[in-house]
């Protein structure tokens, strides 16, 4: 137990080592990124760029845009959280991330499909924080399928040590392996090609603060399931 507890406090002292230069760096990065977007936007409408030149200045801004939200991953994981709390319908929350990502999801081709537990389960969330949390695991479902993948959303109200909502969030894509498993939500750990490896991680960081746990699981015969677990009692 005091190894463990001394494991749990260097590992605690790493993460706030590396959350100081993450934000130092972000912020850096910040101001002059943003002052390129800018004038790489005034650039696209004021000028006659056409064909191939208009097109290669579209995925400029779109990339700086990516970068840009590589930033808020970095600053989101760095910064400690603050909740605001109110009731809020985990219907809800899923729908509205739902609405928001249904551009994306229309052009990756995949289908998602949701199965709600009956009645709607109302509990003391931070909305727009667990909206982060469900987008940032849709997106990593998204963008690992194939045209014609499939998502699919469900909900369950279970009664066993004490009340709790389900969210589980399934996909038929390529998965990972077991062994990286255990690391899926480890700081910076990643199989895909571009991104962080923050997601995950901000994922659990959001949870935990509602005194929830997430967990990962393969699904057969491919695939990954993402389980959230949020208590109906008073958040943390």
């Amino acid at each position: 137990e005091r190894i463990e507890s001394e494991q749990r406090l260097r590992e605690a002292e790493r993460l706030a080592h590396i959350g100081k230069l993450t934000t130092s760096l972000a912020h850096e990065i910040r101001n002059p990124l943003s002052s390129v977007k800018m004038n790489s936007q005034i650039i696209l409408k004021n000028t006659g760029f056409q064909g191939n030149d208009k097109r290669r200045m579209e995925i400029v801004v779109a990339e700086i845009s990516r970068l840009e939200r590589i930033l808020d991953e970095m600053l989101d994981f760095a910064k400690p959280l603050r909740l605001q709390f109110e009731p809020v319908t985990v219907h809800n929350v899923i729908n509205t991330c739902l609405e928001i990502l249904s551009e994306k999801i229309r052009e990756s081709g995949v289908t998602v499909t949701r199965r709600y537990a009956k009645g709607e389960p109302s509990l003391p969330l931070d909305k727009e924080r667990m909206e982060q949390a469900i987008i940032n695991v849709l997106l990593n479902a998204v963008d690992m399928l194939d045209k014609n993948g499939k998502i699919e959303i469900s909900t369950h109200v279970l009664s066993r040590k004490g009340r709790t909502v389900r969210i589980d969030i399934g996909d038929n894509g390529p998965g990972m392996k077991q062994e990286d498993l255990p690391y899926a939500f480890d700081p910076f750990f990643s199989n895909k090609a571009k991104g962080t490896g923050l997601g995950l991680t901000n994922v659990k960081k959001i949870i935990e603060a509602h005194g929830g746990t997430v967990d990962l699981a393969l699904r057969k015969p491919h695939g990954l399931r993402l389980r959230i677990t949020l208590p109906f009692g008073e958040a943390r």
